[in-house]
Formats: structure tokens, sequence, C-alpha cells
């Protein structure tokens, strides 16, 4: 039997509540969300179906609101695992196994470049008056004065270069210098009252062979004067089985060996950088190898001078950018025996 209520009426009985829907919107599980996350849901369920009243609670009593809540955000997808670092190479496992810690053989990274990148070699400005001509150069040249003319010329295929009204000249094989200094005294001679501006527009191509222990081995096209860098760059790279310190260049003006320690170490040397016409570059494998490893700035792995079988230790220190303490440094000194 039902019993009145002190107002006369019947009681309610009580209500069973809805069922919680198991994901909301955008796939996050309800279950996991905090209690009183929970129950904002539920109550904004009963609001939508025409009733105050939560579930569990007597007729007639109405839950306090709670603060509402912000909509829940989708979750964020899950965060792009960060590039693996390069494998190690051949020498840095070595010296890994030994040392305990990972050191990087120091100077490669000088020819990454972004990926899907490729490197342009660097625009070169004024030319020096001993650039040597070829075909394909592109000249400028100006006159001024009672004469008034500008035009570009390409040297011909037959090396000259051909101005209206004036003889041919040579320019193929001659130096920028002499070119500018027969075109002036030309210019005076045959155009009397007028003067010649001469210099360089665009230069020319030219095939340069990058061989050895370099990522692309091959012909490379490279603006005359280019860099020895600017070839290795457009070759991918020097691998870290080859040698920064014994690079050899050679061509018709001999052979040269350069050590890009000087360029990217600041080591003592001024080496010739330029390429010339009908040079290659040719990359040996890698030489004798030292590990800095502590207290230093600059730990890594370093290739010691063509020839050389040991350095002093100020030597190493001073590569590996000196010890970060300025003084009460221990120095301990491993080495290999003949089982490696």
């Amino acid at each position: 039997m039902a019993q009145n209520t002190p107002g006369g009426g019947v009681p309610s009985p009580f209500l069973s509540p809805p069922a919680l829907p198991s994901t909301l919107p955008g796939g996050i599980p309800v279950p996991v969300l905090p209690p009183a996350v929970q129950q904002d849901i539920m109550q904004r369920i009963l609001d939508a179906a025409g009733t105050g009243a939560v579930g569990g609670l007597p007729g007639g009593a109405v839950a306090h609101p709670l603060p509402a809540v912000p909509p829940a955000r989708p979750l964020a997808p899950p965060a792009m695992a960060a590039p693996a670092e390069q494998p190690l190479s051949h020498t840095e496992t070595f010296y890994a196994a030994r040392l305990d810690t990972v050191l990087r053989q120091f100077g490669y990274d000088t020819f990454q470049t972004a990926p899907g990148t490729t490197p342009a070699p660097a625009t070169m400005g004024l030319l020096p008056d001993d650039y040597v001509l070829g075909r394909d150069d592109e000249v400028a040249i100006a006159i001024r004065g009672r004469t008034r003319q500008s035009v570009t010329l390409r040297v011909n295929r037959d090396g000259t270069l051909l101005l209206p009204d004036l003889p041919p000249f040579i320019a193929a094989g001659r130096s920028l210098g002499a070119l500018r200094a027969d075109i002036e005294a030309r210019v005076a001679q045959e155009l009397g009252g007028s003067e010649a501006y001469v210099s360089v527009g665009q230069v020319r191509q030219v095939g340069v062979l990058v061989a050895g222990e370099v990522m692309r081995p091959g012909m490379q096209s490279v603006p005359a004067l280019a860099s020895v860098l600017d070839a290795l760059m457009l070759a991918g790279g020097v691998r870290k089985t080859g040698s920064l310190r014994a690079i050899r260049v050679e061509g018709p003006r001999g052979r040269r060996v350069i050590d890009l320690y000087s360029v990217i170490a600041g080591e003592a040397g001024d080496p010739d950088l330029m390429l010339r016409e009908g040079e290659r570059v040719v990359v040996p494998p890698l030489g004798a190898t030292v590990a800095v490893a502590g207290e230093v700035t600059r730990p890594g792995i370093y290739e010691l001078p063509a020839g050389v079988a040991q350095v002093p230790l100020a030597t190493l220190l001073r590569l590996a950018g000196q010890p970060l303490r300025p003084a009460g440094n221990r120095f301990l000194l491993q080495g290999t025996d003949a089982g490696g």
C-alpha cells in the first residue's frame, strides 16, 4: 500500500538511472572521465528527456547543478616520434665499444642538407683579373664617349669575341685582365674619344670529376671557379670512410692536397679551394683517428693529418674546443694493442 505524503500526494517510486553511453562523440570513452564529469553528463541526458531528477535520487529531489564542463576536445593524434639518429659508422662503433659512450666523427655534418633539397654553389661576386676565360663565358662591354653602345657577348666556340665595328678578340684561354686591357686599347685606338668597360656576366659551367669516398661519385657540373666544397656538396658529401684531411685535386696544373680541417676546424693553413677546368677531386680513405671524450667543449672522433701517426695533447684539446674547466683536469690516455 502506498502511504500518503505530508502534502497529501502519492510518493513517486525511485527512478532507474538511464544507462550512460560508452563513448562520447569524438571517440572519448566515458568510463575514463572523472566522476563529476560523468554526473554532469547524466544530468544533461535527463534534462534533455524533460526531467531534472537524477536517477538514484527520490522523486522530487533535484540534483544541484554542477559547474559547466567545457565540451570534450577530440583526442590529439599521437606525437610523431623524433627521427632516429644516423647509424654509427664502423669507426664510431669501434670507439663506442671501448669508451662506453657514443662519439661522432667530426666534420662530416658540414655536407648535410635538408631532405629533398639540392645544394647550389655559392654565387660569386666580382671576378678577379686572373680569371681565365673559356667558351660560353658571358662578357659585358660598355663603350662610352663619342661612341655609345653596350653589348653582352658569349665567347664563341672558336674562342673569340665579335664586337661591332671592331676586329675579333681572342678570349678563350686568356685572363680577364688581359682581355680587358686589349679591348680598352683597341677602342681607344679605333674609336677615338671613347672608353671601354669590360666585365664578366654569367660564368660558364665546367665538368669536374669527383671520385673516391663520396656519396655520389661521378661528373659534377659546377660554375667556373667553384670551390672544392661546392663539388663535394653536389656529390652528396664525404662518406665517413673518407678522409677530410688528404683530399687531392689533380689536373693540368699538377696535384695539390687539401686539408679541410683548416676550413671547418680553424686549423692552420690556407688551402687553395678554387677549381679550374679539367681538374678532378679525389677523396682517399680515412686516415688515422683519435677520440676525445669527457669534459671538453666538442667531444668527438678526429682525423690526424695525412702521414702523421701521433700529435701533441694540446693539438687534440684544441680540436675538441679545449676542456670545460680551465684547471684541475685529469687526462687518461687509452690505446689499443696489436689485437685491437
